[in-house]
């Protein structure tokens, strides 16, 4: 069985780690830079890097970042088309990518998202940042790690935000801040099933509990109903291989944040 990698054009610790353990058990494994890939499609369908043809691999596993996002999907649908297998659908790729996609894809399979809020100018949003209940999340679409995460305590701070990203012509939404204990749970989802869980706890002064962004994580025993709700959004976005986090509102009802 032959495994391709396809990535960013500098691999970190993750692609590092990925095709060190990938090798002990694909007889191949080779690394595709999403960027340096040519496309040809005259004949059968040929998406090669130095001569090797990624359609021929058995498996590929898309690890594409945002910036790849088009021709990601591009990539990832004409492999789907030739039959290769992958952990994620092209759509998927879309969904995971679009935090306010993510939650609509959600909630239109009835799970519990945060109430959410987009607009591409700040004037648009204003007149519902009046009405809504602070603190609140304001979050651009493509961030990770914790990063283009921001919270106002009041209508004027969420406006001075909101002109902040105007000017960078960023889209932005806002979310209903889910009240909860410091921390959120992160599961890991393999096929039909979570693998492994944590716990993350945000540094003092922090509301994000990123580990990116100082925040602790430690071993957490999932609940059947975390379990259940990280299964049915790894479906949603029609992923196998996902990672959902979830807030507990006042240490209850369970929301799932992000996938």
């Amino acid at each position: 069985m032959k495994l391709a990698v396809l990535g960013p054009e500098e691999r970190e610790y993750s692609e590092l780690r990925i095709l060190k353990e990938a090798k002990k058990i694909f007889s191949v494994v080779k690394y595709f830079p999403v960027s340096k890939l040519v496309i040809d499609t005259r004949k059968d369908i040929n998406i090669t890097y130095r001569g090797k043809n990624l359609a021929s691999f058995d498996v590929v596993l898309p690890r594409i970042p945002s910036e790849y996002l088009d021709a990601g999907f591009i990539v990832l649908s004409l492999l789907s088309q030739a039959g290769v297998k992958m952990p994620i659908s092209p759509e998927s790729l879309l969904y995971a990518h679009d935090k306010f996609l993510t939650l609509i894809r959600l909630s239109f399979q009835e799970l519990p998202v945060p109430e959410t809020y987009l607009a591409l100018k700040r004037l648009s949003l204003e007149k519902i940042l009046e009405k809504i209940k602070y603190p609140i999340v304001i979050k651009i679409l493509h961030g990770a790690q914790g990063k283009g995460v921001m919270f106002a305590d009041s209508f004027e701070s969420a406006i001075s935000i909101m002109d902040a990203l105007e000017t960078f012509n960023e889209p932005v939404f806002a979310e209903e801040y889910i009240k909860n204990s410091g921390f959120d749970i992160r599961a890991f989802v393999i096929g039909e099933k979570v693998i492994a869980s944590m716990k993350r706890k945000a540094k003092k002064g922090e509301r994000r509990a990123n580990i990116s962004v100082g925040g602790k994580g430690e071993k957490y025993e999932i609940t059947e109903e975390e379990e259940e709700l990280a299964v049915k959004a790894a479906k949603a976005i029609k992923a196998s291989i996902v990672g959902v986090d979830i807030v507990k509102e006042n240490g209850k009802k369970n929301f799932i944040i992000e996938v």
